[in-house]
């Protein structure tokens, strides 16, 4: 093996650690009571059939954890949280659901990241007053 075949080795190792650092994490029907219940969390209810809709930029909130729910997967999950659209991302904290956001007749987000960062924003500094 060679020098470079090395180095993009090494390479392609940096991008995957960091991909897996900053981006969301998929949780299931046993792990969602404990998921929620720590601080601020986004959680996005899609659908792989349904994944050309999903909220692209998810992973770009910040001050909060970030999920995802396959309802294809986890069907009781969508049905304990009335989740009837997607995808729908739900803001929790400390397990208590704080704001929703559904899609609109074109199963399309009708938030935007922007609209969710602020409803994010809001939650942290109301722990500071």
């Amino acid at each position: 093996m060679n020098i470079a075949n090395i180095l993009y080795i090494l390479i392609a190792l940096f991008f995957f650690v960091i991909g897996i650092s900053y981006g969301q994490g998929f949780v299931n029907s046993n792990d969602f009571k404990n998921t929620i219940a720590k601080d601020i969390v986004a959680v996005e209810f899609w659908a792989s059939w349904n994944s050309s809709n999903e909220f692209t930029e998810l992973s770009k909130l910040k001050e909060c954890s970030i999920y995802r729910v396959d309802v294809g997967k986890c069907n009781k999950i969508q049905n304990n949280y009335d989740v009837i659209g997607i995808p729908t991302v739900i803001i929790f904290e400390n397990g208590e659901e704080k704001e929703r956001f559904e899609p609109n007749i074109m199963f399309k987000l009708s938030a935007d990241k922007k609209t969710i960062q602020h409803s994010i924003d809001t939650l942290t500094l109301n722990k500071f007053q």
